[in-house]
């Protein structure tokens, strides 16, 4: 939400930049168009996560998947200056492809994050089972 607002305020500054000079100000539209479209890829790439017993539930915006814990694979966290990015990998495809990045809530310890070991723990009997 905060991507499409930044997107309309950028526009209605360029129009209204172009307007005030009397030609379009191509030049204006490349470091804010820059800044723009990576402030869209980030939030395009990042998936709200929610989990019950059985299922991971996966979303961008309005589409919404549930995918069987029994496909989790690996998880990873990559621990940033300012964020934590945790990147969870199936076993086969999915409709996002064989991972999943997403920001889990914020915690100030550089310890792995809650959310990584318990998706491992969750992960671990089913892969055991299947090995059995």
């Amino acid at each position: 939400m905060l991507a499409l607002f930044l997107a309309v305020m950028f526009s209605l500054m360029f129009i209204s930049w172009s307007f005030a000079a009397g030609h379009v100000r191509w030049d204006m539209l490349f470091l804010p168009g820059g800044v723009l479209a990576f402030i869209l890829w980030f939030a395009v790439s990042r998936k709200t996560v929610q989990m019950d017993d059985h299922s991971l539930y996966v979303s961008v915006f309005r589409r919404v998947v549930a995918i069987p814990l029994e496909q989790i694979s690996t998880v990873t966290e990559s621990i940033g200056t300012k964020d934590r990015s945790v990147t969870v990998h199936f076993r086969s495809d999915t409709p996002f492809g064989r991972s999943i990045t997403f920001s889990p809530t914020p915690i100030l310890a550089r310890d792995p994050h809650p959310i990584v070991v318990e998706l491992l723990a969750r992960a671990r009997p089913h892969a055991q089972s299947e090995n059995a």
